[in-house]
């Protein structure tokens, strides 16, 4: 059985792709602990965007999704993949709709990326991805910090808006040369 959509199948089983899945979570995690904290804002620089971005490109529809589900299960139950650590309580905190973002940014990427997309178009697809991620993310901050818009923006997006869009074009790049080393 195809685990992917058509086009992009590199793992072809359901137990490969919940195994990849798997791997990929753990991946993010660990991408998360990799993290440059900055002394103005709860949220820290990660290298989770393009390890998401990468993960969701490769494994398609459902897997990008099962990914994100098994990092956000790990993070839970005491992996410290949070920015801050692990536990629910992170889901609800400041960087909880990051969180959220990622879910939402696996799920666009997952169902959108097609191999016969042009690079222009798949560079705009990934790059939409990356932005995703900030709508749940700079609402949830708004929320829990209380902070005006002005000083949300400063805190969740402005640092991170240039590294992301740079992540964003290499795991392009990088999923694109996958695919076709693997075909």
């Amino acid at each position: 059985m195809e685990a992917t959509h058509a086009g992009t199948q590199i793992i072809g089983t359901r137990l490969g792709t919940l195994a990849a899945s798997l791997i990929f979570a753990v991946l993010m995690g660990f991408s998360a602990l990799v993290r440059i904290p900055l002394p103005y804002t709860p949220v820290p620089l990660t290298l989770q965007t393009f390890v998401l971005l990468t993960g969701a490109g490769l494994l398609g529809r459902w897997g990008a999704i099962q990914m994100v589900g098994f990092y956000l299960l790990l993070g839970i139950f005491g992996a410290p993949f949070f920015a801050g650590g692990s536990g629910f309580t992170h889901l609800i905190g400041a960087t909880g709709g990051y969180l959220i973002g990622f879910a939402i940014a696996a799920a666009f990427i997952g169902f959108l990326d097609r191999k016969h997309l042009s690079l222009y178009r798949q560079m705009a697809l990934y790059l939409g991805g990356a932005i995703i991620i900030y709508i749940p993310g700079l609402l949830q901050l708004k929320l829990i910090t209380g902070s005006p818009w002005r000083d949300v923006l400063f805190m969740g997006l402005v640092p991170f808006i240039v590294a992301d869009l740079f992540k964003a074009v290499g795991a392009c790049l990088g999923v694109r040369w996958t695919r076709r080393i693997m075909s």
